[in-house]
């Protein structure tokens, strides 16, 4: 009875039909990436203390920023991971749902940090949720190459530069966590420690592919 069940179980948690899963999946981002701006609200004071006022929303731009440029190099990621496959498993589904849960939260944490940008804890609730929206994605990728879910006409190299690539984000903000317990300062400007790291491995990966073509 169980080999009986087990085709139809196999077609409702696999396919090749992924338009349901992007949608809903850009759907999600694209929510949580609007509600960023939505807590910015317009000084409420005379005409003569609106510059000043503008400039004590500072924090408040800098953590929509900083949120809305991760985010948007989370969504980058997702949807060139879902471009390249062939199709889905139960497994993909889940975890999808997993980066999801976080990335709903992505407004909260970004309150934390624009709020609470001078305290241990408002910057390790800011890093901890970006860390596991990024340790999702990578996961994700790390699963879709176990099971064989990539077309085959994908390049390996493409695949071995997202492998090196998508940790490193992720890794970057679980690492602040530690240094924002004795400066929440030092942990944000370690953050900039992103844009250095990738920018080496795009510029390594272009060297390696001018040495292969002219190899």
């Amino acid at each position: 009875m169980t080999d009986k069940k087990d085709p139809f179980r196999r077609r409702l948690d696999s396919g090749a039909d992924l338009d349901r899963t992007m949608f809903f999946s850009d759907a999600v981002f694209a929510i949580a990436m609007t509600l960023l701006a939505v807590d910015i609200k317009a000084p409420e004071v005379p005409a003569d203390q609106l510059g000043q006022a503008i400039l004590e929303q500072r924090p408040e731009f800098f953590a929509y920023a900083l949120s809305f440029a991760v985010a948007g190099a989370y969504w980058l990621s997702h949807h060139r991971l879902f471009r390249l496959l062939k199709g889905f498993t139960g497994g993909l589904q889940r975890l999808n749902l997993l980066l999801l849960f976080f990335v709903a939260l992505l407004a909260y944490a970004t309150d934390m940090l624009a709020l609470h940008d001078d305290t241990s804890l408002g910057v390790v609730i800011y890093a901890a949720a970006l860390g596991l929206i990024g340790s999702v994605n990578t996961w994700m990728w790390s699963y879709c190459r176990r099971r064989g879910l990539f077309r085959d006409d994908v390049n390996p190299g493409l695949l071995r530069y997202a492998r090196v690539r998508a940790p490193v984000t992720p890794a970057v903000f679980l690492l602040s966590i530690p240094i924002a317990l004795f400066s929440p300062s030092a942990a944000e400007l370690s953050w900039l420690s992103i844009l250095v790291i990738n920018l080496g491995l795009r510029l390594a990966g272009r060297r390696r592919m001018g040495a292969a073509g002219d190899s």
